[in-house]
């Protein structure tokens, strides 16, 4: 861990005070208080309210003069107008670091502007105060007790969140928690999550040069909608970048995004020309698209990487093979056309029907293991490709369980209904090989099963490890994109 900076503080505290907490489940203080409670936050948490004796189970305090310690870390939910004393009352206190999620410092009210950002830095760098925010959520840490993974310290985001290496830093909170929402539909974990707001002390940069060092990040998502510190955030990404993928959406550009960012946060988006040219300078990934974000960290956290941009693809359906073909080619991977010796060995395998040059086209083949292992194998182990992309992993016996539900297909057909538990232990065999192979050879493989995301099949697939979609479009689109992330860090001969 990366204990020497300034942030491991806030995303550890021992100790959190909170302004504004209350009992209201519907109110933003009492969401941040509740998101404690469902973490199993086992900190000290101090309510500071004017009137209640209790908040949701902890007493509460009138003022923070009264707790008995100084709390690690302040969050405040109050008023915009009187922070600045709640912030002097905090520095005589001896207070260090402070959360500050109100709103309403920076934002432009017409043609009016206001000073309170200003008073606030003041008594802020008269106290030796670090703060977060206005206008963020907060932050979340998935390892704040590394030996008990289901305790994190989190005050903003409403889901338990399994773990992995990916962290965010963003300048919108919605974008830093939304994404969050549905966790059983996305494979995706989480480590840290730093909402930086108006960035009024802490910044998009501090966080980077957090991230850089700490050894429970290795990929980096940040939401962008300017940089203060151009020429120290060009520095860090070139450190970065040979090490860790950063991916980064950047809003701004557009006469309409201009117009809500400065309504948003007060914000001065800069030309979007000038921003693409700094992140391709230094390997930062740029998508315009929340789940093309996620699907490139996604393939990026399961830790197999392809070496360069040759695709291979096994369909059992020639159109979906196809349009992956031509995808893949429109956005500069390589779709080769394999070798003679290759394309025998697959002939020598493979039904009449089929297609054999790349993409492999088996048509519709119920040798299972031949589909799922061997024929996978027999590409990685060629050394011609990648990385594979296999159209076609559906859940035959739930398609076949619903022809079960008729009387006359139940009476006459001559298959019948598996238990879970055969079902179960058939994708682990089917599965696990591949997963071994793709590991052995360092070529990762995307399956793609055009049935619900949650069907039975989904689920063991994506249990078993694989990286799964129901369509193909988005894994072509995201594995260029981390393609084009390799050729970058390739000049540097770093190994990830």
């Amino acid at each position: 861990m990366n204990e020497s900076h300034f942030l491991h503080g806030f995303l550890n505290p021992k100790s959190v005070a909170i302004y504004g907490a209350n009992n209201k489940g519907n109110s933003l203080a009492g969401l941040q208080i509740m998101n404690l409670i469902k973490s199993s936050y086992e900190g000290k948490v101090y309510p500071i309210h004017l009137k209640l004796e209790s908040v949701m189970g902890f007493k509460a305090y009138k003022s923070i003069a009264d707790i008995p310690e100084i709390p690690d870390l302040v969050v405040i939910v109050l008023p915009a107008k009187i922070v600045p004393q709640i912030f002097r009352e905090c520095g005589k206190k001896g207070v260090k670091r402070i959360i500050l999620i109100s709103g309403g410092f920076r934002e432009l009210i017409g043609e009016r502007k206001n000073s309170l950002t200003e008073q606030i830095n003041d008594i802020a760098k008269e106290y030796g105060i670090r703060f977060i925010g206005p206008n963020c959520l907060g932050v979340y840490n998935n390892w704040y007790r590394q030996e008990e993974e289901y305790k994190s310290f989190n005050i903003f985001i409403w889901e338990n969140l399994k773990r992995s290496k990916f962290s965010v830093a963003s300048q919108s909170g919605t974008l830093s928690c939304h994404i969050w929402y549905d966790p059983e539909n996305l494979d995706l974990g989480l480590s840290r999550s730093l909402s930086v707001g108006n960035e009024a002390n802490v910044d998009i940069v501090d966080c980077l040069e957090y991230y850089k060092d700490d050894d429970y990040t290795e990929i980096i998502g940040l939401y962008i909608e300017e940089i203060k510190r151009g020429k120290k955030f060009l520095e860090l990404a070139k450190e970065v970048t040979p090490k860790k993928p950063i991916i980064a959406i950047y809003v701004g550009g557009s006469k309409a995004g201009n117009r809500a960012l400065q309504s948003h946060t007060g914000s001065l988006a800069g030309n979007s020309k000038i921003y693409e040219g700094v992140f391709k300078e230094t390997g930062i990934i740029q998508t315009n698209y929340v789940q093309e974000f996620l699907d490139i960290a996604l393939i990026f956290s399961k830790g197999i990487i392809p070496k360069g941009k040759r695709l291979g693809i096994i369909t059992n359906s020639g159109g979906p093979g196809a349009m992956v073909a031509n995808n893949a080619e429109t956005h500069g991977l390589i779709v080769p056309e394999f070798s003679d010796t290759l394309q025998k060995e697959l002939m020598s395998n493979l039904p009449s029907t089929a297609s054999f040059k790349n993409p492999v086209d088996c048509t519709f083949d119920m040798d299972l293991p031949y589909f799922y292992i061997t024929l996978p194998e027999i590409l990685m182990k060629s050394g011609e490709i990648d990385a594979i992309i296999q159209y076609g992993v559906v859940g035959f016996q739930e398609v076949l369980d619903e022809y079960l539900k008729y009387d006359q297909i139940a009476k006459h057909a001559e298959f019948q209904h598996q238990p879970d538990e055969i079902v179960d232990k058939l994708a682990q065999k089917l599965l696990q090989p591949t997963m071994k192979n793709s590991q052995k050879y360092s070529i990762p493989i995307i399956y793609i099963n055009p049935m619900n995301f949650n069907a039975p099949w989904s689920k063991n697939l994506r249990k078993n490890g694989a990286i799964l979609f129901r369509l193909w479009d988005r894994p072509v689109n995201a594995l260029a994109r981390v393609c084009e992330y390799i050729q970058y860090r390739s000049k540097f001969q770093a190994k990830y």
